[in-house]
């Protein structure tokens, strides 16, 4: 059987703090698609080149201002163009494939670049129904979902449980390393099949930003079991950012997320990222300021020494040196600004 990787070093640390990338890769305004994935993979050039530890592409599926709907084709692009900074999935969403396929991708992935692909998945449909539905149309029953996990791993190690229906089924090819498992929550119910896996926990604070992330990262430390894949329990927290060069100009790029996040969970979604010049010219209803004020807590926006130290914060609460920063801010310049930012930030 292929040997785990060890990646542990951030276990229980809250010392120093590390910056991992989630990417939805987003389209701005004037721009396709195929600048947007041109753009992810200059940020993870960029990302890696400033010390972070992560990139990993999102699933989301019918929303045009961000392109990535397939992170295993965008983890290999990136992959491809980077050397040392680990590459995954946040996440590849279970219950709309076969376990045995997801397998066989990341395994793949980890034969293609070994030692640095994650497999970060969740139980989120990642799209509204009628997607849903066209994503499983040749299904007639849905799995419950613990048993998807438990198949999951079996097919990556090669080792199911006894009375498996898949019991000798392995996904190919062989690797001597595997790709590391990462159980995401929003809402702490599956901490503890993170924790009982031996798998890797990332809690998505951009989507709840409540004190259950914490008490479910508790909760996955106490019940957590060794396994192949991890000595340690892992946390990773997971939060939107916004920064700026001053507090004014973190603001106008905290306006562009509100306004992009208030349609993008309505039925009037945006076909792009909103420029700055859209959101200053744009009239909010009551019903985008009441949503904002809902959405407040998702994103940390400020200069680079404001939000470094707010992440800081952030990941002592959670009781993990590692936070993982969303950057739905509107271009790739006040992106790559950002990543450039936090990293000297984090030097001071």
């Amino acid at each position: 059987m292929a040997e785990p990787n060890t990646s542990q070093e951030q276990a229980g640390d809250t010392t120093s703090l590390r910056l991992s990338l989630l990417d939805y890769a987003p389209v701005d305004e004037g721009l396709t698609p195929t600048d947007a994935f041109s753009a992810s993979l200059r940020l993870a050039q960029l990302a890696e080149q400033e010390g972070f530890h992560r990139y990993w592409a999102s699933e989301h599926h019918g929303i045009s201002a961000t392109a990535s709907n397939s992170p295993e084709i965008l983890m290999s692009h990136v992959a491809s163009g980077t050397s040392r900074i680990r590459i995954g999935s946040g996440g590849v969403l279970l219950p709309n494939y076969s376990s045995l396929k997801i397998a066989e991708n990341y395994q793949l992935l980890e034969a293609l670049f070994p030692g640095r692909i994650d497999l970060g998945f969740g139980r989120a449909p990642g799209g509204d129904r009628r997607v849903s539905g066209a994503l499983n149309d040749e299904k007639t029953s849905a799995l419950p979902y613990p048993q998807k996990v438990v198949d999951l791993l079996g097919f990556v190690t090669g080792s199911h449980p006894a009375g498996s229906r898949y019991s000798g089924i392995q996904a190919l090819p062989e690797t001597q390393t595997l790709p590391q498992p990462f159980v995401l929550g929003a809402s702490g119910s599956t901490a503890r099949i993170a924790a009982e896996a031996g798998l890797g926990f990332t809690f998505a604070h951009f989507i709840n930003p409540t004190s259950r992330g914490a008490e479910a990262s508790k909760v996955y430390r106490e019940a957590f079991r060794p396994s192949c894949f991890a000595a340690e329990p892992q946390v990773i927290v997971a939060v939107f950012v916004a920064v700026g060069d001053t507090q004014d100009e973190a603001e106008g790029y905290a306006n562009a997320f509100h306004l992009w996040l208030a349609h993008a969970e309505s039925a009037t979604q945006l076909d792009r990222v909103p420029s700055l010049e859209t959101t200053a010219g744009h009239v909010w209803t009551r019903e985008h300021i009441a949503t904002r004020a809902r959405n407040e807590g998702r994103l940390i926006s400020g200069t680079g020494e404001q939000v470094v130290a707010r992440l800081r914060s952030l990941g002592e609460a959670y009781g993990t040196n590692e936070v993982m920063i969303n950057l739905m801010m509107p271009t790739e310049a006040a992106r790559t600004n950002a990543v450039k930012s936090l990293s000297a930030a984090l030097q001071t």
